[in-house]
């Protein structure tokens, strides 16, 4: 079974362009991610990760929310870390 890390925050209008540059800037960041905007609602992001296993699954997590990615993006995200919804792991 594979597991899939969710995760949604919103990027304020203000800091969009600039949030869309530093996804573009390290394509090796995103890879193996889904990231999709809200097309009602701009500026609302979805992450998608996929994984083979639950101890993959528990890294990825780990890196993303205690690592250099959140970090350094945590700034524009609309609530700072507060923001970062709906981080979990589900079965796929």
């Amino acid at each position: 079974m594979s597991l899939i890390l969710f995760c949604e925050y919103s990027i304020p209008e203000a800091h969009r362009e600039r949030f869309l540059a530093w996804v573009r800037e390290t394509p090796s960041r995103w890879e193996g991610a889904e990231l999709a905007e809200n097309r009602e609602q701009p500026g609302v992001f979805v992450e998608l990760r996929r994984s083979a296993n639950e101890r993959e699954a528990s890294d990825i997590k780990k890196e993303r929310l205690e690592g250099r990615s959140w970090s350094e993006m945590v700034s524009w995200v609309k609530g700072g870390t507060a923001g970062l919804k709906g981080v979990d792991l589900r079965p796929r």
